[in-house]
């Protein structure tokens, strides 16, 4: 195919559009000069980032950009919270019962930090 803007015989070549991190389209450009064929997005036309949870806040009626705060008490008696929870890199114990302790455990006798 021929170039338009240089007049070489030439290939095209895809070449991703990027906004920050997200892909928004993609381009042909010519493999000899750089210049752009035609495109199927372009950057005006994607969509903000955001823009799917307006959409959503409008179909359901909510604003889902809030964290959801959990129960305070629901994890606390987990090991991990507990005050005789010793960390250590190669093993987890607990040093009441001097035994290898699961951070997601639970016991009965769990004392709080």
């Amino acid at each position: 195919m021929r170039c338009p803007h240089c007049q070489e015989e030439s290939f095209g070549k895809k070449k991703k559009l990027t906004r920050g991190w997200k892909i928004i389209g993609e381009i042909t450009v010519c493999a000899l000069c750089g210049t752009e064929w035609k495109s199927s997005a372009s950057a005006d036309d994607a969509p903000e980032p955001g823009a799917s949870t307006d959409k959503l806040k409008a179909l359901l009626g909510g604003d889902f950009r809030e964290k959801t705060e959990l129960a305070g008490s629901a994890d606390s008696r987990f090991c991990r919270n507990c005050k005789y929870f010793i960390v250590h890199p190669f093993k987890t114990v607990c040093a009441l019962s001097d035994e290898t302790a699961d951070p997601m455990g639970e016991c009965a006798s769990f004392a709080e930090r």
